[in-house]
């Protein structure tokens, strides 16, 4: 009888079992050494993204408002006119402070003789106007800051007061700069705190006020359009403005009909070159023309 086999078939069976166990336990040994356990996850920042070059929106800065030019000294304001045989020019002065200069031409303005009344000690001019060929008067404080209205009669040399004149007199008050005194009693208050440059001609009153200029209706102040005036004359029912311009290098000196408001462009009478509209200047019209005082230069502009 042969020997039973059976034995070895199990005995195989076991060690391929085992074999398999063991490969089981190196692959799982090999798996945990390739991926270790992971530590504990802490939270990371939000990522961003770049969009291509990426700058910083700057803050808008405010818009700088344009300061105007200031208005020079009330001290320093100038005075100008003109007859048919003498010039008459002067720098206002300031009360207790600064003393004014009033001078006269004989030659059209090529040379100047100091008519400056001293001697009834003036210490404010507020106005100055040639009422005929060779006369001037003006009204303008003397001895105190009180406003007296003195005419000439001797070519500046001497000056004396007439009330009457004084009564019918458009001037800017010498000590409120706001108070304009309209004549035979009448008074208005300025469009402004400080009125500079009152020009009066016939029935036309005009003043600048914060670089604009303003006509006197009868009963309230009524603007032109220029900004950034100088200098007024008035003659013949018309305001005359100097102002600084593009295209010129200068003054631009431009007539406004008194009645014409706002809405007027003025009629173009020509630049005053090389004119200082940092300055104090002052105007008057001369037959056709119109002559600009500004620095130490006459200029004839129109004509």
């Amino acid at each position: 009888m042969a020997p039973r086999r059976r034995p070895s078939r199990w005995v195989a069976i076991s060690a391929v079992a085992l074999l398999a166990v063991v490969i089981g336990i190196l692959s799982l040994v090999a798996y945990q050494r390739a991926n270790p356990p992971a530590e504990p996850a802490t939270a990371g920042p939000v990522p961003t993204f770049d969009l291509g070059v990426e700058t910083e929106t700057p803050t808008p800065s405010p818009t700088a408002t344009p300061t105007p030019e200031p208005a020079p000294p009330r001290e320093a304001e100038r005075f100008l006119s003109v007859g048919s045989q003498a010039m008459w020019r002067a720098t206002a002065g300031l009360c207790g402070s600064v003393e004014p200069l009033v001078e006269r031409s004989g030659d059209g303005g090529q040379t100047w003789s100091d008519v400056t009344a001293r001697y009834l000690g003036l210490t404010q001019v507020a106005s100055l106007d040639a009422f005929s060929a060779q006369d001037a008067e003006m009204v303008a404080a003397a001895g105190n800051c009180d406003a007296q209205a003195l005419r000439t009669f001797t070519n500046g040399q001497f000056w004396a007061p007439y009330p009457d004149v004084l009564a019918v007199s458009r001037y800017i008050d010498l000590v409120d700069s706001s108070l304009i005194h309209l004549g035979r009693g009448a008074a208005s208050q300025a469009p402004c705190a400080e009125a500079r440059g009152l020009r009066a001609s016939g029935d036309v009153v005009a003043l600048v006020c914060e670089g604009r200029a303003w006509v006197w209706t009868g009963s309230d102040w009524s603007p032109l359009s220029p900004e950034g005036v100088v200098a007024l004359a008035a003659s013949d029912g018309a305001v005359i403005a100097a102002y600084p311009a593009d295209g010129c290098a200068g003054l631009t000196v431009t007539r406004f009909a008194a009645a014409g408001g706002e809405g007027d462009p003025g009629t173009p009478v020509g630049c005053a070159e090389g004119a200082d509209a940092a300055s104090s200047a002052a105007m008057a019209v001369a037959g056709g023309s119109v002559l600009v005082w500004s620095g130490g230069s006459l200029v004839s502009v129109g004509g």
